[in-house]
């Protein structure tokens, strides 16, 4: 499995988040590391890109020495490293790309301005395998406002979808609702997968744990849709198992690995 994303300070979000899922789903995880960042649990201080030279040099590395079944992409953060990656992905050199945009920060601001989310839209959306955004990042993507119910998220995962990707997951979890529901169009189609939600804080990194879940699923031969669902359930209960953690003052991580269970955190 390979990972093509940013660092996190603070342990919980981006390429430590995807690693620690791969370990959980019993896969091998490699990395191309896109973008270090100084961030903790409660605030976003700075973020340092890679050159697109030295994430290329890192995909080539991996690429040829390992037999690699699927790709993830997370934070990009440049428009070098995002035309980088669509030139290998039309290169055919990423197979079972799954992309989360990561457009959005933890509050739900527009980490890119607009050329950067057109280059998205062209380089990168109709290359997915799967696309993984949340509501606001489908909203972004497709240029338009989207109600936040199931219906309107429905018709936009369909559009989305139109563009491109076999299969278009528009997550839930930053909706207002008892339960998460993800919204999934395939073969025209769409699928509901609710789970029911978890009061808590900590929740950082689960878009990036979900992405990585799927990916997983897909490098170990599983069907799509499966994949899809196997990794909403594996997130809800890392989610579950870190629900009392007192790591950080702000938005905590969850428990991938489940080692903690017994002992806690306080």
């Amino acid at each position: 499995m390979l990972t093509i994303a940013g660092s996190d300070s603070g342990g919980g979000s981006g390429l430590q988040a995807d690693l620690r899922t791969f370990s959980a789903q019993s896969v091998h995880g490699v990395c191309a590391l896109t973008v270090v960042s100084s961030q903790n649990t409660n605030e976003f201080r700075s973020a340092l890109s890679v050159p697109a030279s030295d994430v290329r040099s890192q995909i080539e590395a991996v690429l040829e020495d390992f037999q690699i079944k699927a790709v993830k992409t997370g934070l990009l953060h440049s428009q070098e490293n995002i035309e980088l990656i669509g030139e290998m992905a039309n290169a055919e050199l990423l197979p079972s790309l799954i992309v989360d945009p990561v457009m959005v920060n933890r509050h739900g601001e527009l980490l890119y301005d607009s050329e950067t989310i057109e280059l998205i839209r062209q380089r990168l959306v109709p290359k997915a395998l799967v696309l993984t955004p949340n509501h606001l990042e489908a909203m972004h993507i497709l240029g338009d406002d989207i109600e936040d119910d199931i219906e309107a998220l429905s018709a936009a995962a369909l559009r989305l979808m139109a563009m491109g990707p076999s299969v278009v997951v528009v997550t839930g979890g930053r909706r207002d609702s008892p339960s998460m529901v993800d919204v999934v169009a395939y073969n025209g189609e769409i699928s509901l997968l609710e789970v029911e939600r978890c009061s808590t804080s900590n929740v950082r990194g689960t878009g990036d744990t979900f992405s990585a879940a799927i990916a997983s699923g897909l490098a170990k031969g599983r069907p799509v849709l499966k994949s899809v669902k196997e990794a909403q359930i594996f997130t809800a209960g890392a989610i579950r198992r870190a629900a009392s953690w007192k790591l950080g003052s702000g938005q905590g991580p969850i428990d991938h690995l489940g080692h903690f269970n017994t002992v806690g955190l306080d």
